[in-house]
């Protein structure tokens, strides 16, 4: 989130291009024949201003300055859409995909719209009814508004209600609220939180429309004096959006643990052999001597009790691994980067496979140890892959671990010449590999990036070096 937010303070002078360049806002100005300077210094900025002030700890914050202009409210409600369009453009461009931040940028907004909605419900009608007809008409088109009476009876609903909702244009089939949610739980703790709270937010509920369609909708509920009024926001891409990524994860997951189960018989192969050979060897010496020397006997005992121990702790270390885990634990980089090298240590010595680490700095994390461990397994196996694919005479793969006074910064780079520019962009997309079917399905690197980025709070990118790819894991320092 902090990092989004330096993005944003940054892109600032690029927003303000996106806003007034847009052909409504233009107009707008040149309508109302406002100096450019002008709308600068006293609206955008100010808008800006407060924007970053709600994402940084939305607090005490005031919003009069958004009726202290030559803007109608219907203006000011296209000025907002068109900001927060911008907003997204830009973090659309950087490619920033946290859902947190887009999540938080959505509830800004939504607080300056229902600032707006409020003022507007406060309008005294003394000279001009049609003005203010007008006025609730724009907000009646811009927002999703249901009218309750205290028993939850509905009494109206705004035009964008409606088209919500698929209903007709002039009626209503739902007659309560308790029509409208799905779930008989849900809509029982809707009315316990009217007779406790006033205002209130409902995060994500399924709601039914009036073909019966189901979908999810976030409400700001309001008690007035009078009546009750819910405003609703269609929130279905999101809930779709989390569910994709719960279904590539499980994927990932199911790829992974077939890859670690490989593994296993990598790691498990050479100590059978050696128990093999140490038992066939007290054969031949009980065959060819007539007897075992008791300090032979015991000395082939201890070290066939030591390659099964080395088994036994392999075994333990990859049921840890598959543990769900979900709590946060203070560890330094170093130890969780040799807890993921130890899956992979087979499969590097057996391919001639030069690995270092590099430990500059070393800055305790409080991080879920498992999802960094199988970033670091999924990005390094890749590494493994494109080395063997290219043939690669003198592999190699480096671990660097430094920090900075915001970020643990974790970086992977192998020599096996790099990704091709045309791919690079394209690495973290789901589902895309540059391997044959037989050896990628693409969900490897796509899901690092989320743990990384959406999980960890950090950030996951990728360059090429003058050796090969480098990968560069970063981690906000708490």
């Amino acid at each position: 989130m902090q990092e989004n937010i330096l993005k944003i303070k940054k892109d600032q002078i690029k927003i303000f291009t996106y806003i007034i360049n847009n052909e409504q806002v233009s107009s707008l100005i040149k309508e109302k024949n406002i100096d450019s300077k002008n709308f600068l210094e006293t609206i955008l900025v100010p808008l800006f201003n407060t924007f970053i002030k709600f994402l940084e700890n939305g607090k005490d914050i005031k919003l009069k300055f958004l009726l202290n202009n030559t803007l109608q409210k219907d203006e000011l409600f296209l000025l907002l859409r068109t900001f927060k369009n911008s907003i997204f453009l830009d973090t659309k461009n950087r490619k920033m995909t946290d859902y947190l931040f887009t999540r938080r940028v959505d509830e800004i907004f939504d607080i300056f719209y229902l600032y707006l909605f409020k003022k507007s419900q406060k309008i005294q009608i003394v000279k001009d009814d049609d003005e203010i007809s007008y006025l609730l008409n724009i907000l009646d088109q811009n927002l999703a508004i249901l009218y309750l009476s205290k028993d939850g009876k509905i009494n109206d609903a705004t035009i964008s209600f409606r088209e919500m909702f698929s209903a007709n244009k002039k009626k209503i089939k739902f007659k309560k609220i308790e029509e409208l949610i799905v779930h008989k739980s849900e809509n029982d703790n809707f009315f316990e939180r009217l007779e406790t709270e006033n205002n209130f937010y409902i995060d994500e509920i399924e709601v039914s429309k009036c073909d019966k369609t189901i979908f999810w909708a976030k409400i700001y509920v309001e008690k007035r004096e009078k009546d009750i009024i819910l405003i609703f926001k269609d929130i279905s891409y999101k809930k779709s959006l989390e569910n994709q990524k719960k279904v590539f994860l499980e994927q990932s997951k199911m790829a992974a643990m077939g890859e670690l189960i490989s593994m296993i018989a990598h790691q498990w192969r050479q100590p059978l052999q050696t128990v093999s050979i140490l038992a066939q060897k007290l054969i031949l010496t009980k065959a060819t001597d007539g007897y075992v020397d008791n300090n032979f006997l015991e000395k082939t005992v201890n070290d066939i009790n030591l390659q099964l121990n080395y088994m036994s702790e392999t075994i333990d270390d990859f049921r840890n691994f598959f543990k769900p885990e979900s709590r946060k634990i203070i560890s330094k980089p170093s130890k969780i980067i040799n807890k993921a090298i130890t899956f992979l240590h087979y499969v590097l010595t057996i391919n001639n496979i030069d690995f270092k680490l590099e430990i500059i700095k070393d800055y305790e994390i409080n991080i879920i140890e498992n999802n960094l461990i199988q970033v670091i397994i999924n990005i390094v196996k890749n590494a493994i892959d494109i080395l063997l694919e290219r043939k690669i005479k003198s592999k190699q793969i480096i671990i660097r671990c430094d920090f900075n006074e915001n970020y643990v910064i974790i970086e992977i780079e192998d020599n096996a010449g790099g990704i091709e520019e045309k791919s690079l962009d394209k690495v973290f997309d789901s589902y895309y590999t540059t391997k044959n079917n037989s050896k990628g399905t693409g969900l490897g690197l796509y899901m690092s990036k989320i743990i990384i980025e959406e999980h960890s709070l950090g950030k996951l990118s990728v360059k090429n070096s003058s050796n090969g790819a480098l990968f560069r894991i970063e981690l906000p320092v708490e």
